[in-house]
């Protein structure tokens, strides 16, 4: 009675600890695009709904495979063949000697007769022994080892016989099997503390071993999506650790998440690979639908986040560092600054519209940010006590903290225009009552550009977003004069100085108001009087 196993499990069925998965490894070459040294999905504890579902992961997996051969074809010039070989002869040496080591134990447990056979067969030990030294012919090795090969599921062209590439697989089997012989001949001796002695297996069952730990690192982040970094991020900012993200900043990135997400069918933050930017990107440009500027803000997006989750994971998610580091971003041209800017025609029109408005955010915010560059989100949030008089100047205090923020992450006093103080804007300041000067929440930036669309610009598609219209506008107004230093803390830009957080006295504050007066008024165009 020989002591051998038969292997049942298709190609590309693995059992572990009584569960099932789809397993196909993945080619060093193909690895940077894959990220995985093997693709492999479970299938659950029930062998015949397994194999149910096998082929179709397979399918998907081998898709995955063929793109990622494409891409590297496209980078270095040459083609991979994808092989069926479900694993490499170092692979197939341990994972046949531990089948041997199982099964002996296995049967040794199930019936009294089997350790009782007593006898290996030394004329198949000395060839092994050939065989593991190479002095076999292709077809020597088939007469000994051929069950076990078809058993392991060797059988594609790339290993057939005549190859390299089947006599790397056949002395790979016959270290195996010679070392599960020598186990069963030991524990037949009463021995079970027996240990692998070819140093071939052994450097093979060390290099498997570091591989499952290295991905049972990957598994510890198998839970973490962009929902949950994005929430512990914003959880950090909570406590003072990095800056706060406002609301529509995260609003875009929920939107580029989602759409990654999507596309990839897949939220798993850690399995995130090189490949999978490159089809995403080529995706997106080849749809034709959004501009190069947009797809590159939303790969931007996605690598932010994963530079989030890394961070966040203490370097250990990604430990080579951005996956992304190679993606080559679509190429953006600058367009003509005056594309999104308002005319003095547009502006003009805008803001004598306004003055039939009866709803205050859009009485004022307009005529707000198109005389001091503001931003409409740093605007909508104003209360009354943000507006206050030095000696005869007026000023709109920006703030940042509880729930207000700015690009910059600093506040600002920005004077109030000598235009906007005609128009009737501080009347209306001092007619309200303490609090919001324009109710509505986080939801008021959009009613207005729902309500220019509609009102102010109907069946314009051309316009921009007051954001730019105006405070474009408004910048090129600060070349009357106005200096430049003063111009950045007005419109609330950041000259990358320290010294940008110095000073705020007030007496800065009306140095700047004397800056303002330079700045002309846009309705009527007039020119300001000198200041002396």
């Amino acid at each position: 009675m020989a002591k051998t196993k038969r292997r049942k499990l298709p190609l590309y069925l693995q059992e572990l600890d009584g569960r099932y998965f789809a397993r196909v490894p993945v080619k060093p070459e193909l690895r940077p695009y894959i990220g995985q040294t093997q693709l492999r999905e479970p299938l659950g504890p029930d062998l015949r709904i397994a194999k149910e579902n096998l082929h179709y992961h397979v399918a998907v997996f081998k898709d995955q495979l063929r793109k990622a051969a494409e891409a590297y074809a496209r980078d270095t010039g040459q083609r991979i063949t994808l092989t069926t070989n479900p694993i490499d002869p170092a692979k197939l040496m341990v994972r046949h000697y531990r089948d041997m080591v199982s099964f002996d134990d296995s049967a040794r447990t199930a019936d009294h007769r089997y350790s009782s056979v007593g006898y290996i067969d030394e004329d198949l030990v000395a060839k092994l022994r050939d065989g593991m030294a190479g002095r076999l012919s292709d077809r020597e090795y088939l007469e000994i080892i051929g069950a076990s090969l078809r058993d392991l599921h060797v059988s594609n062209a790339d290993a057939a016989p005549g190859t390299v590439e089947f006599r790397a697989l056949a002395r790979a089997v016959c270290v195996a099997e010679y070392e599960g012989l020598s186990r069963i001949a030991e524990r037949d001796e009463g021995d079970f503390a027996g240990k692998p002695e070819h140093p071939a297996l052994i450097e093979a069952i060390q290099q498997e071993e570091a591989e499952q730990q290295a991905e049972a690192q990957i598994n510890v982040f198998d839970d973490w999506t962009f929902d949950r970094v994005i929430e512990e991020q914003e959880r950090q900012a909570a406590l003072g650790l990095g800056r706060a993200k406002s609301e529509a900043t995260l609003d875009k990135y929920r939107v580029a998440q989602y759409d990654f997400e999507h596309f990839r069918k897949n939220k798993k933050v850690a399995t995130i690979t090189l490949a999978d930017g490159k089809l995403w990107r080529d995706h997106l440009l080849a749809g034709g639908k959004l501009s190069r500027k947009t797809i590159h803000d939303k790969l931007t997006i996605i690598r932010t986040l994963m530079n989030w989750a890394n961070t966040q994971s203490e370097l250990q998610m990604f430990p080579q560092g951005d996956p992304w580091a190679a993606l080559e971003m679509p190429h953006v041209e600058k367009g003509d600054s005056a594309d999104r800017t308002y005319s003095l025609k547009e502006a003009r029109h805008f803001l004598e519209f306004t003055r039939t408005a009866t709803r205050a955010s859009f009485r004022w915010i307009p005529w707000i940010i198109a005389h001091t560059g503001a931003r409409v989100n740093e605007i909508t949030p104003l209360e009354k006590a943000d507006v206050f008089e030095i000696e005869g100047h007026w000023f709109i205090h920006i703030r940042v903290g509880n729930g207000r923020t700015t690009k910059t992450h600093k506040g600002r006093k920005v004077p109030v225009h000598r235009a906007l103080i005609k128009e009737g804007f501080i009347e209306f300041v001092k007619g309200q009552p303490d609090g919001r000067l324009f109710p509505g929440g986080k939801n008021e930036d959009q009613r207005i550009r729902e309500w220019i669309h509609e009102k102010v610009f109907p069946n314009r598609t051309d316009m921009p977003p007051p954001n730019h219209g105006f405070r474009h506008l408004f910048e090129d107004a600060l070349f009357g004069g106005v200096s430049h230093k003063a111009a950045l803390y007005i419109t609330g830009r950041s000259s990358g100085s320290s010294s940008d957080d110095y000073g705020g006295s007030d007496l800065r504050l009306i140095e700047i108001a004397n800056q303002m007066d330079k700045v002309r008024n846009i309705i009527k165009d007039d020119i300001p009087p000198e200041v002396d």
